[in-house]
């Protein structure tokens, strides 16, 4: 009878969780909507974004990475959860964009226009590069989603979050989240760059 109560209880820990975290996605996606609707500065506006990542997500990291001007390489324009070391791990990164043999995560989600979930990265080491493998080693990564920011069928960068502990898996929840969120990053950041001009 005991063991019932526990499963009982166990059970409704987990669904009061789920509604918790529903309730912090909502959220989330209304503070990016009054952000991009008020700040039309693009830096502050990705700064601002990447603050709500940081507060509503499971996710202990998160970085933005969009296009330098000819578009050849990916550059980290903000994030959250890194310390220095790691940010000048993001920095002295190559990402480059012009180099079509390359498999990297980054480069394939950016041209193939398709996002990624990862809940293990020691299942899909073999089939990356010996690069790829030292940045995610570098940078102690577990688990990943990554999504293309796309505007009007052009891609503009990707948005990637993970965690370095493992204690919470990405669902397809989490990535269908992501990936409404790259949308309105890309349709704001336009938006912000032609009130700029």
């Amino acid at each position: 009878m005991s063991i019932n109560f526990a499963n009982q209880g166990k059970a409704s820990d987990q669904v009061i969780e789920q509604i918790n975290l529903r309730y912090s996605e909502i959220l989330l996606i209304r503070e990016i909507g009054e952000v991009a609707s008020r700040i039309l500065e693009p830096e502050i506006l990705l700064k601002y974004i990447s603050e709500a990542l940081s507060k509503r997500l499971h996710f202990s990291r998160g970085m933005i990475m969009l296009t330098n001007i000819d578009r050849t390489r990916l550059i980290y324009v903000s994030g959250y959860g890194y310390n220095t070391n790691e940010e000048n791990i993001i920095n002295e990164a190559n990402f480059s964009l012009d180099n079509p043999n390359s498999k990297g995560i980054f480069y394939t989600a950016f041209f193939n226009q398709e996002p990624f979930i990862v809940n293990n990265v020691t299942d899909i080491t073999s089939n990356l590069s010996d690069k790829t493998i030292k940045f995610i080693n570098d940078l102690k990564v577990k688990s990943f989603i990554c999504v293309p920011i796309i505007y009007e069928g052009k891609s503009e960068g990707i948005l990637a979050v993970d965690n370095s502990k493992s204690e919470f898996p990405a669902t397809q929840s989490d990535l269908s989240l992501l990936t409404g969120i790259a949308q309105q990053i890309g349709i704001s950041l336009n938006n912000a760059r032609a009130h700029k001009k």
